[in-house]
């Protein structure tokens, strides 16, 4: 009897963008991935950022392309410069100019997802540093396998591999690979983890010091996936909210953000705990971010405007602005889904990091709504 299931010739291809640099991790990713296109069944295209910060960034380039062209991809780049903006980082800046030749490329190409070479390295490194931040469960989950910003959906196939692994295998394949000079320049925080602070660890305290930063990463990312309980509530509240990302996250109770353009902002006489809830954040500060909605944790702090930078525990806010148990019990926070920060405690203050420039500068106004 044939089979009456349609076959996967049948079915549309997915279409995948490869984010290639040329190091050891993004090199062994389209190889990985070359070679397994066909068995998956979707199409993949190289995608190349050449930052232009160093003098050889060209020759990584060429590099990528040569590679590209060995295993029959195709390849896209841009040449970019980078300019920062007013209390941008370096790195944040090349990451906004990489975030928005990956959206280009994923509305030209029609693009899925765009696939990453972050392994098992990249998450122990990110926990330390947000451990060292203070950030909150959101932040020390670190990396996903799947996360969103913006229009853009990433994956991250090799986070269960080595760093070590990822090159052996090049090697095994006689594959050469770039490096990239600035990953041995020490002022830069990740080289210090990566270089000082883990082997140190490695040597001094758990010589499986990755792995179990990497095993409390995945715990912590499993404990974000469950329902959340109320605090002095048996019962678990549904999850539900909204993001700008469009990424769900839990709230205490249903939620819903809407957001749009603004000039400057207003201040409003506001209670904490009191919905519906408007404030303007900086367009600029939220470039690149996904946003989140969800449940106030214990742990959780945000650096306010007018505190010159320093951060409150929301449980010491709470406490101060006389805010009842009940109230506390369901009250939302907004935050950046990737770090975990809070960026607004509405009907308190926003943060720092997030506020609006001046009276004229772009913004976006979100109100937040319980949902009936």
């Amino acid at each position: 009897m044939p089979n009456a299931s349609p076959s996967a010739s049948s079915a549309p291809r997915r279409r995948l963008g490869l984010a290639v640099s040329g190091g050891a991790d993004s090199t062994a990713l389209l190889l990985l991935l070359a070679d397994l296109r066909e068995k998956l069944g979707f199409d993949a295209f190289v995608l190349h950022v050449d930052h232009g910060l160093r003098p050889d960034s060209a020759d990584d380039a060429r590099f990528v392309k040569r590679l590209a062209a060995a295993y029959g991809l195709p390849f896209h780049m841009t040449r970019a410069r980078i300019v920062r903006r007013p209390r941008e980082s370096l790195e944040m800046a090349a990451r906004r100019v990489r975030l928005d030749f990956f959206s280009r490329m994923t509305r030209r190409l029609k693009l899925d997802a765009i696939a990453t070479g972050h392994h098992a390295d990249d998450v122990a490194e990110t926990f330390v540093l947000r451990m060292a931040r203070g950030a909150g469960p959101d932040g020390l989950a670190g990396l996903k396998r799947i996360s969103h910003v913006g229009d853009l959906t990433f994956i991250r196939p090799l986070l269960d591999l080595r760093d070590a692994q990822l090159r052996d295998y090049l090697r095994r394949q006689g594959q050469s690979w770039r490096e990239d000079s600035t990953n041995a320049d020490l002022s830069i925080p990740r080289n210090k983890v990566r270089h000082l602070v883990l082997p140190w660890l490695r040597e001094n305290l758990d010589a499986r010091i990755t792995e179990h930063l990497c095993k409390s990463a995945a715990i912590l990312r499993g404990e974000l996936q469950r329902p959340a309980r109320a605090p002095e509530a048996g019962a678990q509240p549904n999850r539900a909210g909204t993001s700008c990302g469009g990424v769900p996250e839990a709230g205490a109770r249903p939620f819903t953000l809407s957001i749009a353009p603004a000039t400057g902002f207003e201040i409003r006489p506001q209670a904490i705990g009191t919905l519906p809830a408007v404030c303007e954040l900086s367009r600029r500060a939220l470039a690149g971010r996904t946003l989140a909605v969800r449940p106030w944790r214990p742990g959780d702090r945000i650096a306010p405007t007018g505190m010159g930078g320093r951060s409150r525990k929301l449980q010491d806010v709470f406490v101060t602005a006389k805010v009842p148990p009940e109230v506390r019990a369901t009250l939302p926070v907004l935050v950046d889904a990737d770090s975990g920060e809070v960026l607004w405690v509405p009907g308190y203050r926003i943060a720092e990091a997030a506020a609006v420039e001046s009276a004229t500068a772009p913004s976006w106004r979100l109100e937040l709504r319980a949902r009936d």
